[in-house]
């Protein structure tokens, strides 16, 4: 077990199942023409998943700069994610876009 964990077979397969629950739900959502929850729902599965990249490259000691662009990639994508769920939630109360 400490061998699939330090190698980084755990996080390629929590990163696979991360793809899946993503294109499931993006599947369910496509179909029900909510756009703008299934970019939400993107965009936190992106964060997630460079989240576990960051950490598969810790655990396979591939440097500091790859865990690094992992971590800035994270952010960019929770960012993004917070801002389309403030989009949706003052969408929702009726609020007026600034689009």
């Amino acid at each position: 077990m400490e061998q699939f964990v330090s190698s980084g077979h755990l996080a390629t397969a929590i990163l696979v199942a991360i793809a899946i629950e993503v294109a499931a739900a993006g599947c369910y959502l496509w179909r029900r023409r909510n756009t703008r929850l299934l970019l939400c729902f993107v965009a936190n599965g992106l964060a997630g998943a460079s989240l576990v990249l960051a950490l598969r490259a810790a655990l396979q000691q591939s440097g500091w700069l790859f865990v690094a662009v992992y971590l800035v990639g994270g952010l960019l994508a929770h960012l993004a994610d917070v801002v389309l769920r403030l989009s949706l939630a003052r969408h929702a109360d009726g609020v007026p876009s600034t689009e």
